[in-house]
């Protein structure tokens, strides 16, 4: 008997069919067992009787024999499609059991924190919304390349091991490329304009890899981008039209083919009225000042504020939930972007807003080889190291751009799920790589607070040093601190967690003392300095802001002292919690640290 799936049991009322798929749920009345299978259609009803049916367990996969029976009206179902019928089961065979669940799979929601969720990825994708969020991204995959297609693009595929970093910036990931270095791509950006020259019109479909030292809400370390580029373009205003012009039929798309998974998640697409609203970004800028009084007008972009302030404007004075923004600074993007003639400051780059954060980045491209090679000299890329890049314009090239952007990203929008890990199904960031690396790395790589402040009284107490150890109520500014130790708050050691580019450091000093970043950062000689957030300090440390203690070599940071903590006999700090404090000599500290004394 050939297997019938679940969703077609409504057409075969009356007759026998054979199924098989997992046990969803199983509900027992006395002799009679009701069990929900799951197969890739969807759900139906299985009602049988004896111990081979209230033995099984959830999950377990099974193979049903059975006749199609129509429900009393008074027991329908109607959040199933299959919620008319039933399958009076007359057989059943185990195929694989399954062992005892972790977590409760049977209710319409996953009530589970996100790292219990990706810690049982292999069982948490099987539930029905979580399936509903992979097939919408897969829509949204589909429904770019149908749009793209139908304007007369071709689809390529482009390398992910690349020999330089185009795009600009430390946030890579460096590879051992037999005895020479190679990059993970960043983007396909160089490839797809390589290709314009080939085809006129392309689009690709790419896993990308971006080294950020970030474990926010909307980050990853490995992304599906969506690519396109094409040539012959009149105006930078061509790129817009064809961006907008896909993302409308990536909606239409999950309008028409995703209604289901939309009622699940209580969301519809985002609205726009006509046209998707367009500013350049000091216009827009000056439009978030006049509202809220947060002054970016000189910024090189937005803050996640910013972002989100805008994206109120778009859809109370536009009626769109999503904007475009363009003409960003231009020494802010990568070197092949083409300033605007009339303001060479700024570049003929957009992004797209939606929901809060941005979707989408594109714009023109420069095709003119000389202001090509210029550029790259200007932005400090090796020449050499594109020059099947740059032989592309060499030998011609026409007026082109193109655009992009991160199918999580956009399955994050549509749905708007608070993180961007659930829109993917096997998220790669700082602490995940299938499993959390805190379950697999050494003490050094991640710390819990109980361990620091443990592992620092045997270090002291191993190397001879007098120090006094507290126990007390929990604090979470430096002033509870001063008062709960008994000391003066200059005498506390603050512990700041800073991003130099990919790496992170150790930043101590004064407790009384603000950190000037941008004077650090010359003194240290790194590029740019930014304070970690508290989500980057628990993934790199194991601890809270605010209770990481000034030791970096236990949390593998190298440490740099301001050379004002040195007013202090004595210095105090949080030792790895917020309840546990150490006071030591400042000449054993320094002793014991080695750490780079800065100047003050």
């Amino acid at each position: 008997m050939e297997r019938t799936l679940a969703k077609d049991t409504v057409k075969k009322i009356g007759e026998k069919v054979r199924l098989a798929g997992w046990v969803n749920t199983k509900r027992d009345h006395g002799k009679i067992t009701f069990i929900d299978l799951r197969d890739r259609s969807g759900m139906v009803q299985i009602v049988g009787s004896g111990s081979e049916f209230s033995s099984l367990s959830p999950e377990s996969v099974v193979e049903v024999v059975g006749v199609v029976k129509r429900r009393p009206d008074n027991l329908v179902n109607p959040k199933l499609e299959t919620g008319k019928v039933e399958i009076g089961a007359e057989k059943i065979t185990l195929l694989s059991k399954a062992h005892e669940l972790p977590i409760d799979m049977g209710g319409e929601d996953l009530n589970v924190s996100l790292p219990t969720l990706l810690d049982n990825r292999s069982l948490t994708m099987r539930h029905p919304k979580q399936k509903a969020i992979f097939k919408v991204q897969e829509v949204v995959i589909d429904a770019f390349r149908r749009a793209l297609k139908e304007k007369d693009f071709i689809e390529f595929q482009a390398p992910s091991i690349i020999p330089e970093i185009p795009e600009g910036g430390a946030e890579v990931f460096e590879v051992k490329y037999f005895d020479h270095k190679a990059f993970l791509a960043q983007s396909p950006q160089l490839y797809k304009q390589i290709m314009v020259g080939v085809y006129e019109r392309v689009f690709s479909v790419n896993k990308t890899f971006r080294a950020e030292p970030s474990v926010t809400t909307r980050h990853l370390t490995e992304v599906v981008s969506l690519d396109a580029e094409f040539g012959f373009i009149d105006t930078w205003l061509d790129v817009v039209e064809m961006a907008e012009y896909t993302i409308k039929y990536i909606f239409d798309a999950i309008k028409k083919e995703c209604s289901k998974e939309l009622e699940m998640f209580s969301v519809a697409v985002p609205e726009i009225k006509d046209k998707i609203p367009l500013l350049k970004l000091r216009e827009a800028q000056e439009i978030v000042y006049k509202r809220i009084g947060l002054d970016e007008r000189s910024e090189k972009d937005f803050s996640p504020e910013g972002e989100r302030e805008i994206c109120k404007w778009a859809y109370e004075e536009k009626g769109s939930e999503l904007v475009f923004i363009s003409h960003y600074p231009t020494k802010a993007r990568p070197f092949y972007t083409y300033p605007d003639p009339d303001d060479p400051e700024f570049n003929q780059g957009f992004d797209l807003m939606g929901r809060g954060f941005e979707w989408l980045t594109g714009g023109r491209r420069i095709e003119n080889y000389e202001l090509l090679v210029k550029h790259a000299k200007e932005w400090k890329v090796d020449s050499n190291k594109i020059d099947l890049y740059l032989q592309a314009f060499k030998y011609g090239m026409p007026p082109e751009g193109g655009f992009a952007f991160g199918a999580e990203r956009i399955t994050q929008g549509i749905l708007k799920l608070p993180n961007i890990r659930e829109a993917t199904p096997f998220p790669r960031d700082m602490e995940r790589v299938d499993i959390r690396l805190s379950k697999v790395q050494d003490y050094n790589s991640k710390s819990e607070g109980e361990d620091v402040f443990e592992k620092i009284v045997k270090i002291l107490e191993k190397n001879g040093v007098e120090f006094e150890k507290y126990e007390h109520e929990p604090v979470f500014t430096s002033g509870q601190a001063a008062k709960v130790r008994g000391t003066d708050i200059h005498q506390g050691a603050k512990a700041l967690v800073l991003q130099a580019g990919k790496e992170f450091i150790l930043y101590v000093l004064p407790a009384d003392l603000q950190a000037d970043l941008e004077k650090l950062a010359g003194k240290i000689k790194a590029k740019k300095l930014t304070m970690a957030s508290k989500e980057s300090v628990k993934a790199k440390t194991g601890l809270e802001v605010g209770s990481v203690p000034p030791l970096g070599s236990i949390l593998n940071l190298k440490t740099y002292v301001d050379s004002r903590l040195s007013d202090n006999k004595e210095i105090a700090f949080n030792a790895g919690r917020h309840d546990r404090s150490i006071k030591m000599k400042y000449s054993d500290f320094i002793k014991l640290e080695k750490a780079q004394i800065v100047k003050n």
